[in-house]
């Protein structure tokens, strides 16, 4: 890269004389963290709290398929078994085996 393009590129990044970066700005903003963090610790403790009453008396089932809208215990079959083998021991299971003797 030419030295002239390099220094160009790099000048674009330093500020104008009496510009203000701001860094952080709302909830970041360290003045603000500081004021706002207990009465957001409190609301996220509150809402861990009534989590764990309302999935007390719910299965994991249940949730999931509140969430998802499906049960993970009723799963589609996409593959079938059909022979089951060990490089040493040999086949140990064979759907077909019964039809072909």
């Amino acid at each position: 890269m030419d030295t002239q393009v390099f220094v160009g590129r790099r000048v674009q990044h330093i500020f104008p004389k009496g510009f203000r970066r701001v860094r952080y700005y709302g909830l970041q903003a360290t003045a603000s963290f500081k004021k706002w963090y207990e009465v957001i610790a409190r609301a996220a403790g509150d809402l861990v709290n009534a989590m764990m009453i309302y999935t007390k008396g719910i299965s994991y089932v249940e949730i999931f398929e509140e969430v998802s809208g499906r049960n993970p215990l009723k799963m589609c079959v996409l593959w079938e078994l059909v022979r089951f083998s060990h490089p040493k021991h040999g086949v140990f299971f064979d759907l077909f085996a019964s039809d072909s003797g």
